[in-house]
């Protein structure tokens, strides 16, 4: 089977190639194959071009305090009514290069599906299912949630997948988990926040997850997350146990305190997974996620 996409260098994406690349031939559309998604006609031409009938999204700007960074600009430019092709900013790849890909879907009656992520959800609530209405708080989530808009309003077979902060054994770029682990190896201290509730998604199970939506007629979102809501903090420890790492150097601290002078984090970002699982894909816990990627890891080292 033939499958487009974004994003496929990414974090997540890389991984999608390696677990699924005996099922799918994949075709990529990224400025390493010569197109930007902020260019709305080579996002057309590769769209069209394409034998495959759908198009996963998963390319996007995530630093969360980058994109904040990108606020003012991209507001002075929406209200100027600017270009945003070519453009780095937050507006331009999450909204600008997101309703290029949905136009050339709808052109080419292509079936699209749309990783987004828990960040939509100002995090008020003690849990959000998919029937919960977003309200971000960040420009990086302001950004997504208009693209998961233009996914809806499309009038496409759409998919959105929301992930929470995915985690992996091995990449170049080091997600949340490693970066700890590089961390405590190091012997650094780690402050970190009680104040925020997350639920960490083991990559895998995304990947699988991908794999079963890829084939699923229905439209929707799902949330595509693990199973265990924690605090970084809590997360840290369970990280130092599971590597028997030194937990001392572990201590707690605030939202307030670790995010000062950069983008509001919301508060409980606890994404419920009820509706994956009763098609069956079942996804880890923390824990379990982390004995697989020691595992992984472990596996390289032999």
């Amino acid at each position: 089977m033939k499958i487009l996409a974004t994003g496929l260098s990414g974090l997540v994406g890389s991984r999608f190639t390696e677990l699924l690349g005996d099922k799918y031939q994949f075709g990529e559309i990224s400025r390493s194959s010569g197109v930007d998604i902020t260019d709305a006609n080579s996002v057309y031409k590769a769209i069209n071009s394409s034998l495959s009938t759908t198009v996963l999204h998963l390319a996007a700007k995530t630093n969360v305090d980058g994109c904040e960074k990108d606020k003012e600009t991209d507001k002075d430019l929406l209200d100027k009514k600017g270009d945003f092709t070519n453009r780095d900013t937050a507006w331009a790849i999450n909204v600008w290069g997101t309703k290029n890909i949905v136009e050339a879907c709808k052109k080419t009656g292509k079936k699209l599906i749309y990783v987004s992520t828990d960040f939509v959800f100002d995090g008020k609530k003690n849990a959000y299912t998919e029937r919960d209405i977003p309200n971000p708080i960040n420009w990086y989530a302001k950004t997504k949630y208009e693209g998961e808009k233009l996914v809806q309003d499309s009038g496409l077979s759409w998919i959105i997948a929301r992930t929470a902060y995915p985690y992996r054994a091995v990449f170049e770029r080091r997600d949340f988990v490693r970066v700890l682990l590089d961390r405590l190896y190091r012997h650094e201290r780690l402050a970190m926040v009680t104040d925020h509730i997350m639920v960490p998604t083991f990559i895998d199970d995304i990947v699988n997850a991908l794999d079963v939506l890829i084939g699923m007629e229905d439209t929707g979102i799902f949330h595509v997350v693990g199973n265990q809501p924690l605090s970084p903090y809590e997360a840290a420890l369970k990280i130092a146990r599971e590597f028997e790492l030194d937990e001392s150097m572990i201590y707690k601290t605030t939202r307030k305190e670790y995010f000062d002078d950069k983008a509001p984090r919301p508060f409980y970002l606890n994404l419920k997974n009820d509706k994956i699982t009763k098609l069956g894909i079942r996804m880890s816990t923390f824990d379990e996620g982390l004995r697989e990627v020691k595992s992984q890891i472990d596996s390289i080292h032999i």
